[in-house]
């Protein structure tokens, strides 16, 4: 019996496809994956008799010409599987630190803003003053706190972050004056939003290799679980038991759970990834840096600031609009409810624009897809400056999300490629910190946009100016990397 299409096979070389090769040949070629389908059980199963690349010299010959035979449609989805059974405990301990960080993002503190004025007796000015105070702050330690990353174990980094941003936690709900409540802001943001978010991204980058994208997007799930989940919580807590004591309830989940799973979950150095590249992607060899850049070397390097606009951008935009998302409401005539509704829609979509990135990244590297996915938010502008109707809402947080979930996969694989992972710590560090720069100044350039008279369509006009700007640059920067390459790979006279 020869493979064919009614045998429910699809393989990946079209040579291979194009040859006479039986099932029990491809079977028995110690280079091929075969995914065969069961018709009535839908169960897949892999067969594998050698590593992947190493031919014995009675391999058929249609074999050799391909490694992998891929499977049916379910082939990416079993992709992942293979992935996360293979290196559950470092995923799920990414996506806890992810789901964690949920305690110092925006989205969270801004559900206790009208009890923590009233608490301290404070304009929207002083309380977004002060947000935005302790979150430039927070950028400002991230270089020098991030670094530490590179200098402990993992488990004993993880631990300590963990442990601080359980006492800010804690300290948010007894707290007796403003400014000890500016401090306990500040470990809450910078614990939480920075340390817990650069400890997952860290980890992934520096872990992983041949499914680098694969882990970012994985762990990175854990933003939109917290989106998801945790406003609800917030909300049934503060009607349940008070705000203060959700505060307590917050600080004891994260030294009760949070902790012992995650210690429980990751060795005190866990070992590099070494699986065989199973999904044909690039030999990571090939993309990550050949050597390692220190921090001080990649801020001497051009590349790292043309690069930098488009990094920061959905942050800066979508912080941005979604601060002022009550004036964004009032000025397109949008009823709030749904404006608010578009978030559940933006975190679904990120999700799984994400997933779906990261086998792209580990295929392709980042380079493909920093130019890409810069194109749904520019869309997104458009949609938010020229749509009036309400679908607008909907096609403005579908374009952000998808935008927003591919940034995610170039966000993990970026710097390990460009700059190696010896240092990676130091490097992502510096990344997050501009970053958090974005985010803290967003709001209040948005404002001042606002306060001068320019409506939510204008802004949105800027914002695509923006956008275009740094995908010209990230045009630029492909071309310059494809010139020198071309120039070295020149015979010398």
């Amino acid at each position: 019996m020869t493979a064919s299409a009614s045998s429910g096979i699809r393989f990946a070389d079209p040579a291979l496809m194009a040859s006479s090769c039986s099932l029990s040949d491809i079977a028995t070629s110690p280079s091929v994956i075969l995914f065969s389908v069961e018709p009535y059980l839908g169960a897949h199963q892999a067969i594998t008799n050698h590593k992947m690349g190493r031919l014995a010299n009675n391999t058929p010959s249609c074999a050799k010409h391909s490694t992998i035979v891929a499977g049916d449609m379910f082939g990416p989805l079993l992709s992942y599987l293979r992935f996360i059974r293979g290196h559950k405990s470092l995923l799920t301990f990414g996506l806890l630190m992810t789901f964690g960080s949920s305690f110092g993002q925006s989205f969270f503190v801004g559900l206790y803003q009208m009890p923590l004025r009233e608490m301290y007796d404070l304009s929207a000015s002083a309380f977004g003053g002060a947000f935005s105070f302790v979150t430039l702050l927070s950028a400002a330690a991230l270089p020098w706190t991030g670094r530490v990353i590179d200098q402990v174990p993992l488990r004993t980094f993880s631990t300590s972050v963990i442990l601080v941003l359980s006492g800010a936690a804690l300290a948010i709900a007894f707290v007796p004056s403003f400014w000890m409540f500016v401090v306990a802001l500040f470990f809450l943001r910078h614990f939480g939003q920075g340390l817990m978010s650069h400890t997952s991204s860290t980890a992934m980058g520096r872990y992983f290799s041949v499914n680098r994208g694969k882990a970012v997007t994985i762990s990175a799930a854990g933003y939109s679980f917290g989106e998801a989940i945790f406003p609800a919580i917030a909300v049934a807590l503060i009607a349940l038991v008070g705000w203060r004591e959700s505060w307590v309830i917050y600080a004891a989940a994260l030294l009760l759970v949070l902790l012992p799973l995650t210690y429980g979950l990751v060795q005190t150095d866990p070992k590099p990834e070494t699986v065989v590249n199973t999904d044909n992607a690039t030999d990571p060899d090939d993309r990550t840096a050949k050597r390692d850049w220190t921090r001080a070397e990649v801020m001497r390097d051009p590349r790292f600031y043309i690069l930098v606009p488009a990094m920061m951008a959905p942050a800066f935009i979508l912080t941005g609009f979604f601060v002022h998302q009550g004036y964004l409401a009032q000025s397109k005539g949008w009823p709030i409810e749904l404006v608010a509704a578009g978030f559940s829609v933006f975190a679904i979509v990120k999700l799984v624009a994400s997933l779906l990135a990261g086998p792209f990244a580990d295929r392709f590297g980042f380079r493909p897809l920093i130019a890409l996915y810069m194109v749904p938010l520019a869309l997104s502008m458009i949609a938010l400056g020229t749509v009036e109707a309400t679908y607008g809402i909907f096609l403005y947080f579908t374009l952000a999300g998808i935008s927003t979930g591919g940034a995610m996969a170039v966000g993990g694989l970026l710097w390990p490629e460009l700059y190696g992972t010896k240092h990676l710590g130091a490097i992502r560090s510096l990344s997050v910190s501009l970053m958090v720069f974005a985010t803290a100044l967003a709001p209040v350039t948005f404002g001042w946009l606002i306060d001068a008279g320019l409506g939510a369509n204008m802004i949105a006009h800027i914002s695509l100016g923006y956008s275009v700007l740094a995908v010209a640059l990230v045009i630029f920067f492909l071309w310059r990397e494809k010139a020198q390459n071309q120039a070295a790979s020149r015979p010398k006279p």
